[in-house]
């Protein structure tokens, strides 16, 4: 899965919603616990890409151009979030799957790169290998 995420932020999430006029998938909200139980302590917005795990570089890109689409023509408007909200961190971000035997490719296409950069998002990937056991199903 790939996402957009904004995060670190004081404002009121429903703001990042009202400038970005994009419907979020995840809202995180200070005080709100955390996986390991404690508070938050800052908001989080969120929009997921496609939900499937990605396994190859077409999915991957197929992912990010579809959050890219969703950014188009909102260059403005990451500014003014840049401006008002003030969050710590926009980045398009999400895992990448592969079996440790094969080799497999990720890339950013130099459109989808402009996008990023207008609209002052980054990008990250997590890269899972999955070892032959996982692949047939058995345990080590």
């Amino acid at each position: 899965m790939i996402s957009l995420s904004i995060s670190d932020f004081d404002a009121n999430p429903e703001r990042v919603t009202a400038i970005l006029s994009l419907e979020p998938t995840r809202i995180v909200r200070k005080g709100d616990p955390m996986r390991n139980g404690s508070p938050r302590k800052k908001n989080g917005w969120s929009l997921d890409g496609p939900r499937q795990r990605l396994r190859s570089g077409a999915e991957h890109e197929n992912a990010v151009n579809y959050l890219i689409e969703q950014m188009r023509g909102r260059e403005e408007a990451f500014a003014r979030l840049r401006q008002e909200v003030r969050p710590k961190q926009i980045t398009i971000y999400g895992g990448f799957y592969t079996s440790y035997d094969e080799q497999c490719g990720i890339w950013l296409e130099p459109s989808a790169m402009r996008v990023l950069a207008d609209c002052g998002v980054g990008w990250g990937l997590d890269l899972f290998v999955e070892d032959e056991a996982h692949q047939h199903g058995s345990e080590v």
